[in-house]
């Protein structure tokens, strides 16, 4: 299937480490991305495991009712329609639609939907302040599986930064480039 997020409104930077989750996933994998806004990314990550052939759990989680950042610094008109955002989403999302479940909940309600050591791999992109990505970080790393991936974007964010340092440790986050930090979490020691 042909690529067309570059049609969607939004912030994604980072196709390389989507592309690469893809191709390093086997049948089962189970992704979720936190903050999904218009379904740019969303469209590529999916678009990625449709041309892979591998069976791919895909959950996008967001409320789509925008955050405080958002809200206060990008005047988005789609915020003051009822479900206006969210139904851009699922129109953005069609030609992919059966690929992904939506899942309209804050992120810390989300999270409490998986039980502990069930995803591979969690992308945060939701809000991007110090207490929003420290409690995202607390709220779903536990719900990965030894050496699953948790990650997200806005690595040269300062407040990122630091909410990762406070959470994982600076010394344990590795940076990809396209601003995308991550961290594998150990597997199984004997």
């Amino acid at each position: 299937m042909e690529h067309f997020y570059q049609n969607i409104q939004g912030w994604f930077t980072f196709p390389k480490f989507y592309s690469e989750i893809v191709k390093q996933a086997k049948d089962g994998f189970h992704f979720v991305e936190v903050g999904s806004w218009k379904g740019k990314s969303t469209a590529y990550l999916a678009v990625e495991i449709i041309n892979s052939n591998k069976q791919i759990k895909f959950d996008c989680v967001d409320t789509w009712e925008g955050d405080n950042d958002i809200n206060s610094s990008y005047n988005e008109p789609l915020l003051n329609i009822p479900d206006g955002l969210y139904n851009h989403f699922l129109e953005n999302i069609n030609p992919v639609k059966e690929f992904l479940n939506p899942i309209r909940l804050s992120s810390l309600a989300a999270s409490a939907l998986y039980s502990d050591k069930t995803l591979n791999c969690v992308f945060i992109d939701g809000a991007h302040d110090y207490k929003n990505v420290s409690d995202d970080i607390k709220h779903w790393i536990s719900k990965i599986k030894p050496g699953g991936i948790i990650s997200g974007h806005d690595y040269a964010h300062q407040p990122v930064k630091d909410a990762l340092r406070d959470t994982i440790g600076e010394d344990k986050v590795k940076y990809f480039g396209e601003d995308v930090w991550f961290y594998k979490l150990p597997t199984y020691n004997i």
